[in-house]
């Protein structure tokens, strides 16, 4: 895996069209792509070369292309670097604020959804998946029963300090509608986790 750090000067419609196409040329697999105007970070599977590397900065609103050859998972570098830095002054503190940060993120998530979606179960799949593209967590499935929710995961950003922010997002997920507040176990899987939310 390599990838392209993509400086921009100046953003324009189509801009990422013609840097996907010149990548698309080559047969390489775009795996993922995030960035600001400024900035665009794009995951390649495969071997870049030179000529593609001057093809790119010859795209008009391209400043400068480079490439980052050392394999990470982008959030989870942002994550650690985050979670490390407020790890010991959170964790020695208050460790239920990790918690309910985690809570106040999934009712205001929740919030906005329901503004545009009115069936709750779209909503919460529409939040989960935005969890999962941001990879805070990696859904895997949702289970509604009569007396409980299931909310299946593989893996969440915050596993190296017991998920309490995942916990806490999916329970204000759930306690964003009506005033009752809902009970979350945790059953720890081989595969990742179940959330019973009741």
């Amino acid at each position: 895996m390599v990838w392209l750090v993509i400086e921009i000067a100046k953003d324009r419609p189509g801009l990422l069209n013609d840097i996907t196409h010149h990548v698309r040329l080559r047969n390489l697999n775009i795996r993922s792509v995030v960035g600001t105007r400024q900035v665009v970070l794009m995951e390649i599977e495969g071997e870049i070369d030179n000529e593609l590397l001057r093809e790119l900065s010859a795209i008009d609103g391209i400043d400068l292309v480079t490439t980052i050859t050392q394999s990470f998972r982008l959030l989870g570098f942002v994550q650690e670097a985050f979670m490390n830095a407020i790890l010991f002054y959170v964790m020695k503190r208050d460790p239920g604020l990790l918690e309910t940060l985690g809570y106040e993120y999934g009712k205001e998530l929740m919030r906005h959804y329901m503004m545009s979606i009115k069936d709750f179960r779209d909503a919460l799949y529409t939040s989960l998946r935005v969890l999962t593209a941001l990879g805070i967590l990696t859904l895997k499935g949702v289970q509604f029963f009569t007396d409980r929710t299931i909310i299946s995961i593989k893996e969440a950003f915050d596993e190296e300090i017991g998920i309490p922010i995942t916990k806490g997002i999916i329970k204000g997920l759930f306690d964003s509608i009506g005033k009752a507040r809902r009970g979350v176990n945790v059953v720890r899987k081989n595969s990742g986790y179940d959330f019973i939310i009741t």
